[in-house]
């Protein structure tokens, strides 16, 4: 049973497009295995990397909601502040203190009078409150009680504060226990009597006497401004906020646009072992994850994300991944079918026409379409067939003109001792003859021809080279008599360095030729050779005719020109062009040539050459 499917498997396998397949199969199917743990790792990373957005985004908009809430009791404060150090307000709440604890000896005998300080003081303070109301819009009302009970409101339209509301006001007994200072605050008061405000009430204490309280204020407050602050920090739409009193027996919560109150602890926990730390409370029959954090006035102002919600965004991720991969694989598969059988053809192709040129059947072309790399290796046989045809053809008439070349290079070689014998008989006979100046400049000529072919090394050093354009100086002296004067000058550090062959004889040659044989005066020839910081500089630099601007921009043009151009060889730079495109071919960019020259005839040129000394063998 399974011999013939393992032989049946095996002849599909001969096939090209089985082949190919299976490879593409193997190919997709290797990475897919490390690509499934990178998935399951991507997952656990951008699901961290999620958690990780909302836990900073909870303590973002803590700080921005404690900024927010705070500016509202800060405004509270300020309002309440104007209102205690008004001098009426001290006047009225002393004297009712005063009254209080003198008994009946400190009231006006007369009820009239009595009476009429009632109502002086009640429109007084109505005035008081109203205007400090008007400037404070979010402000739904003020009232002010004095040590007696009696209570000041600023307005008396559809709310009043009666004394059995005080009696059964829990932030009033919170305000008037001896431990409360600064502000209290309740959502869910019986001072509120089902209005949508925030009761918050503090201490008056005297001007004169700090330590004295002689009083109480009362502000509610429109809950608009605290539901608007925390419906801006909504940021996922899940979101809960809300304040614990700083004794942890009060608080509030904004849970889906609504704000309730009560009394009593709210979460399990005490909020002082939890503040500043990301924790998991429930309320509201959810879990929340959720930062606390303690205000200026010692509250406590958390911010709530439901856990429910964090769950959900965390499993869109790993679905969203998961389906990813597998429509990936699916395509993957697809694509598989489809490129084995258009490759496959393709290649037929190409391995035919390989094969036809491989059996000399010259002209040999293939034609692929597409813009793949199959395009390209087409295209790169069919280059290559061209080149091998050309090549092939070419090939006898290379060897023939080879044979030629070196008959030719055979005919002209000449023997250099044959060479320095006819120059030493020139140089005897010359003295015979009492010629003294041919007798020098053979004998000149001949030590430059040994320095030139210098044993057939490539480079020599700075002392062999100037020494070999000492030699040529005093060769052009004895052509030019006293026409110019030369200095040489090699710093002892530098004359090891060794540099090309005959590098600075076509710029002497240059200074010679261009720059004095049109001099009137007398010319001078400077050639030093020195170390500066990391460069070995060698400077040709004389008094001649110097250059024009044009001149000076066509020869750093001609040096960035190419060498082989026939318009360069011809010019009468080339000799400066041969010596660059030689240092460049030695240094690279660890050499560079500079021409300077004023751009004025008659001011001279300077010519220098710096190479870096790590790039020079000493």
């Amino acid at each position: 049973m399974l011999k013939p499917l393992f032989r049946h498997l095996s002849r599909w396998y001969t096939t090209l497009n089985s082949k190919i397949f299976i490879k593409l199969i193997l190919i997709i199917s290797v990475p897919n295995l490390l690509l499934i743990a990178v998935i399951a790792q991507l997952m656990s990373d951008q699901i961290e990397q999620k958690e990780a957005e909302m836990n900073n985004t909870l303590y973002v908009l803590e700080h921005a909601a404690s900024r927010e809430i705070r500016a509202i009791f800060n405004d509270v404060t300020t309002l309440t502040n104007q209102i205690l150090i008004d001098p009426d307000v001290q006047r009225i709440l002393a004297s009712a203190k005063k009254t209080m604890e003198e008994g009946d000896a400190g009231r006006p005998l007369d009820e009239n009078v009595r009476l009429q300080e009632r109502y002086a003081n009640e429109h007084t303070m109505r005035n008081l409150l109203s205007r400090s109301r008007l400037v404070w819009n979010n402000i739904f009302s003020i009232a002010i009680i004095d040590m007696n009970g009696e209570v000041y409101l600023n307005t008396s339209e559809n709310y009043r504060i009666y004394p059995e509301d005080l009696e059964r006001s829990e932030l009033f007994k919170t305000v008037i226990s001896a431990e409360q200072s600064g502000l209290a605050w309740s959502v869910s008061d019986a001072l509120i009597k089902n209005k949508d405000m925030i009761t918050i009430a503090r201490k008056i204490y005297g001007v004169t006497q700090p330590t004295e309280m002689i009083g109480y204020v009362i502000v509610n407050l429109s809950l608009d401004a605290v539901r608007s602050s925390f419906e801006t920090y909504n940021y996922y739409g899940q979101m809960m906020f809300g304040m614990i009193h700083a004794s942890e027996n009060g608080w509030m919560v904004y849970d889906n646009k609504k704000i309730q109150g009560g009394t009593g602890p709210l979460i399990d926990q005490a909020a002082g072992d939890i503040a500043s730390k990301l924790t998991e409370v429930r309320l509201n029959g959810r879990i929340w994850r959720t930062v606390l954090m303690r205000m200026d006035q010692q509250d406590y102002l958390f911010v709530g994300l439901d856990k429910e919600f964090i769950h959900k965004e965390t499993k869109e991720i790993r679905n969203k991944l998961i389906y990813g991969y597998v429509i990936f694989l699916f395509l993957a598969l697809i694509v598989s079918l489809w490129a084995t059988k258009i490759l496959s053809q393709r290649l037929r192709q190409l391995i035919k026409a390989m094969r036809k040129f491989g059996q000399n059947m010259w002209g040999t072309r293939i034609s692929l379409k597409g813009n793949d790399e199959i395009r390209i290796i087409g295209d790169q046989f069919n280059l290559m067939a061209s080149e091998i045809e050309e090549l092939m053809t070419n090939l006898k008439e290379q060897q023939r003109l080879k044979r030629l070349f070196e008959l030719r290079v055979l005919e002209y070689q000449i023997n250099p001792h044959f060479l320095y014998n006819t120059l030493d008989s020139i140089h005897w006979l010359a003295q015979e003859n009492e010629q003294p100046k041919i007798s020098e400049m053979v004998s000149g000529l001949s030590k430059l021809f040994r320095m030139i072919l210098s044993q057939g090394r490539e480079t020599i050093t700075l002392a062999e080279e100037f020494e070999m354009v000492r030699v040529y100086l005093q060769i052009q002296k004895i052509r030019f008599e006293e026409r110019f004067d030369f200095t040489l000058h090699l710093a002892d550090e530098a004359a090891q360095y060794t540099i090309g062959k005959l590098v600075m004889q076509p710029l002497v040659e240059n200074a010679i030729v261009h720059g004095m044989r049109r001099l009137r005066k007398k010319g001078l020839l400077l050639i030093t050779g020195y170390l500066e910081e990391d460069e070995v500089v060698v400077d040709v630099s004389d008094n001649g005719v110097g250059m024009t601007v044009e001149q000076l921009n066509k020869q750093r043009e001609l040096l960035n020109g190419d060498v082989l151009e026939e318009e360069i060889i011809s010019s009468s730079g080339y000799g400066m062009k041969n010596v660059d495109s030689r240092l460049k071919m030695l240094y690279g960019c660890s050499y560079r040539m500079i021409i300077r020259s004023s751009g004025e005839a008659g001011e001279g040129t300077s010519v220098q050459i710096r190479i870096k000394k790590q790039a020079m063998k000493i």
